[in-house]
């Protein structure tokens, strides 16, 4: 099983196609002059700004969570969790909690940013279905 946000998902990319649009409509509405007084510096700093903000919305985008017959792996934005099924006690999806929590052997609560409550039903069957998982490899 693979489970991937939806909401999160489409306002990460489109949210990156929106400060792309802008950035290039942005600097092309503005004067040869204003464009000509713009330092070096004053360009990096821009361009690093876009592109970490970028950085940012990729990595909203690419969250998720798979399963196999190894465990869970789990990808929150750039940090990567890799949980074999014995280390793995529960999964909650708490009541007012943005995204899902797993509970591992060691005392860890490691977060499931890919099964977001604002998913809705969508999330609280994955949570479901990976319960269902969990139980089936205890």
């Amino acid at each position: 099983m693979t489970y991937r946000p939806i909401g999160a998902r489409i306002i990460a990319y489109v949210a990156v196609g929106c400060f792309a649009v802008m950035f290039v409509v942005i600097a092309a509405a503005l004067p040869d002059e204003v464009r000509a007084s713009i330092s070096p510096p004053q360009l990096v700093t821009l361009l690093s700004v876009f592109i970490g903000a970028l950085a940012v919305l990729h990595g909203i985008g690419r969250t998720r969570v798979r399963t196999d017959n190894t465990g869970l792996h789990i990808l929150n934005g750039y940090r990567r969790h890799d949980l074999v099924w014995a280390e793995v006690i529960s999964i909650e999806l708490g009541r007012d909690a943005p995204w899902a929590v797993i509970d591992t052997t060691d005392g860890e609560a490691v977060s499931v940013m890919a099964i977001q409550a604002a998913d809705g039903t969508r999330a609280r069957a994955a949570v479901r279905r990976l319960r269902a998982e969990i139980a089936d490899h205890s």
